[in-house]
């Protein structure tokens, strides 16, 4: 019986070795399941490489700083031409362009069109003409059907930042977008590195898609961004009339001087007349005291000091 049993235990000196095995083949696996999880559910909720590939696309539109528009044939065509023909120039095609005497790079204007339908969508449609100023001007060529572009006239603009991608629908998302502005010298810390500038703005992008690619379909101002206080904003003052130097104490002492400047006499004369009466008025009162007695003396022979002349020092 106690050989039996001793046998027994020297059959089963290997299970807890290989159970141990096991154990730690488990242990491995269930982290490398849970690695992959954590790492899939990540990519799938980053859409960091979204928003970059929103950040390029976008960047010929957001340099040029566009009004809000809900549709994009609402567009004036210059704006659409200088949009479109700087998406072009930025494009993968930019190093096969040539260049004029003038150093204007030359961009054909169909591939100006199919920067517009990249951009916009297919609803919209050019005009190719020539545009702009005497600092900055697109010139066609139709000759040869081109654009001569003044690549060096862009300088200091803003550049994009995706914060927020949120979806509308299955075709359709709103860009939470931020104009960046140029770095200068304030951006860099104190060991010389560029620092991280805030956006100065934020606008919101709507992007539609279709079978292309996504395309911006309108530009939104963002809900309360730089709302301006207005009459209509003001909040109501207590009382029925308020002045302006109740609101403004700095303004009362103005506004006493320009009332009372202002403020016309009792019987309607102005201030001149008013001086002159008043002088004749005195005149008379004078008179009147040289006719009743030319010496004004007391009846104990003593001179009135009331006339008496004033000194020297008070004359004239």
């Amino acid at each position: 019986m106690n050989r039996a049993i001793f046998r027994a235990g020297r059959r089963n000196r290997y299970a807890a070795p290989i159970g141990g095995v096991f154990i730690i083949l488990c242990l491995v696996g269930f982290f490398t399941v849970a690695s992959f999880c954590l790492n899939t559910t990540k990519s799938l909720l980053d859409n960091s490489a979204r928003k970059k590939e929103f950040e390029r696309m976008l960047l010929p539109v957001v340099i040029f700083d566009p009004v809000p528009f809900e549709n994009p044939v609402n567009i004036d065509n210059a704006s659409l031409l200088q949009y479109s023909i700087w998406s072009t120039a930025m494009g993968e095609k930019r190093s096969q362009y040539e260049y004029d005497d003038a150093d204007m790079m030359i961009i054909p204007a169909s591939d100006i069109d199919v920067a517009a339908q990249q951009l916009f969508g297919p609803d919209v449609k050019l005009e190719h003409r020539s545009f702009g100023d005497l600092q900055d001007s697109y010139l066609y060529d139709e000759e040869i059907r081109s654009y001569h572009v003044p690549i060096i006239t862009i300088t200091g603009f803003a550049t994009p930042r995706v914060e927020e991608i949120n979806k509308i629908s299955g075709d359709t998302v709103e860009l939470r977008m931020g104009y960046v502005p140029p770095s200068t010298i304030l951006n860099l810390d104190e060991d010389g590195n560029l620092g991280n500038p805030e956006p100065e703005k934020y606008m919101i992008y709507e992007m539609h898609k279709n079978r292309n690619g996504w395309y911006l379909y309108a530009i939104k101002d963002l809900p309360g961004n730089g709302q301006l206080v207005t009459s209509d904003t003001m909040p109501d003052l207590p009382g029925e009339e308020i002045s302006i130097s109740e609101v403004v104490p700095e303004m009362a002492g103005n506004a006493v001087s320009s009332s009372a400047s202002s403020a016309p006499t009792e019987d309607g004369s102005s201030d001149e007349g008013s001086s002159s009466d008043g002088e004749s008025e005195g005149d008379g009162e004078s008179d009147g005291e040289s006719e009743d007695g030319e010496s004004s003396e007391s009846s104990d022979g003593e001179e009135d000091p009331s006339s008496e002349e004033p000194p020297p020092e008070m004359q004239g």
